[in-house]
């Protein structure tokens, strides 16, 4: 008995183990420096091992997962690597300090989906860039509003192309984690109805994962909570007040700036689409931004730093605010914020003239407003 109460624990011990799922990684030019691996679950992040690297850029954790999840090693200077981890794996990465994006990963078939999602998506933020640069060379070019017209119409052929792939890529990948990053990446501004069939669809795909249950449910009541909304702002309705702390914790307060026009935007660093628009508003900042008018940016960001990285990354020289709560965050459930990008113009006198304005629609409405900075008189 003994000896095959021993045999049983040994191969209880066994299985146990083998659940155990292993963090390999060597990042070459890496200095030595302490990381942490942590779980992105669904309303936190959560440290689930830490160590430090070696000289040689080195580093190995562990984490006992019960089902397929979102991952991140976190280095120093804001650095980070996105895994999909299930049980049992061995997830081995390989990479350059200098270059850490272009990464390679084996032995995590999630992973490896993920890090070609991140590389698409990577792609189209460099297109993107490269046409915001084409449009700023162009524009004092003689056949300056044909050339503009065609590149946007390029970057929306750029940006269909990008949000056709994401969607049938939510719709294809065997990994729940995968799709959901996949789906969170698409504007319900715009794509309300495939993510409303993503999430109704997604427990029937995915019977055995927790997190897409949890998901799933939480949109669909926050979509039929939006469905039903009894008050959200209207146009020519005076415009919710808010306060807010920017990073440097100064209180901005709506209501101190009666008397001039404020373009309230709400995003996230998180937020591919909005840092895609991100450029359309520091443009309308430099054309107007010394005129009767306050730009403040509303983020639905729950870490300071990151948050605080995309401001710089971005050029965002206005106002910047945020609750660090995420979707939590009181200022957007007062504007009836369901997706982001999302943003409001109010006028002088605290009535709401616009919201949503993207792309050339927000230089359009604020050209009805002000004369623009390149063409005030000296």
């Amino acid at each position: 008995m003994k000896h095959i109460f021993l045999i049983l624990s040994m191969a209880i011990l066994l299985v146990a183990c083998s659940k155990n799922t292993v963090v390999e990684g060597q990042i070459e030019a890496m200095p030595e420096q302490s990381f942490r691996l942590e779980h992105l679950a669904i309303d936190e992040n959560v440290p689930v091992d830490s160590g430090k690297t070696d000289k040689e850029g080195r580093f190995s954790v562990q984490v006992n997962p019960t089902e397929e999840g979102l991952y991140r090693v976190r280095f120093e200077q804001g650095k980070y690597i996105l895994l999909v981890l299930s049980p049992g794996e061995k997830a081995q990465i390989k990479g350059q300090w200098n270059t850490l994006e272009n990464y390679t990963v084996k032995g995590s078939n999630g992973s490896s989906s993920l890090k070609g999602l991140l590389v698409n998506l990577r792609e189209n933020v460099r297109d993107l860039s490269t046409f915001k640069v084409i449009m700023d060379s162009i524009k004092t070019h003689e056949k300056a509003d044909s050339l503009m017209q065609e590149a946007e119409n390029d970057i929306r052929a750029i940006n269909k192309q990008f949000v056709d792939y994401v969607k049938n890529y939510a719709d294809t990948t065997a990994s729940p984690s995968c799709a959901l990053f996949a789906v969170n990446l698409i504007n319900p501004q715009f794509e309300q109805e495939f993510i409303a069939r993503f999430y109704k669809n997604a427990p029937s795909r995915f019977p055995a994962s927790q997190a897409i249950r949890t998901f799933s449910d939480r949109f669909n009541k926050q979509y039929e909570t939006s469905k039903n909304a009894i008050s959200k702002p209207e146009i020519g309705k005076i415009a919710p007040s808010f306060s807010a702390r920017t990073p440097d914790n100064r209180l901005w307060v709506l209501d101190s700036f009666r008397g001039k026009y404020v373009f309230v935007d709400f995003w996230a660093s998180w937020c591919a689409p909005c840092r895609n628009e991100n450029p359309r508003v520091v443009e309308a900042f430099k054309r107007f931004g010394q005129q009767n008018i306050v730009f403040v940016g509303v983020s639905l960001d729950k870490e300071k730093a990151l948050w605080q990285k995309a401001i710089i990354n971005d050029s965002l020289r206005w106002a910047q605010v945020s609750e660090l709560k995420g979707w939590g965050c009181t200022i957007a459930r007062r504007y009836g914020v369901s997706s982001i990008p999302a943003n409001y113009l109010i006028d002088p006198q605290g009535k709401l003239i616009g919201m949503n304005l993207y792309g050339d629609s927000l230089i359009k409405q604020l050209n009805q407003l002000f004369i623009p900075a390149e063409t005030t008189p000296q």
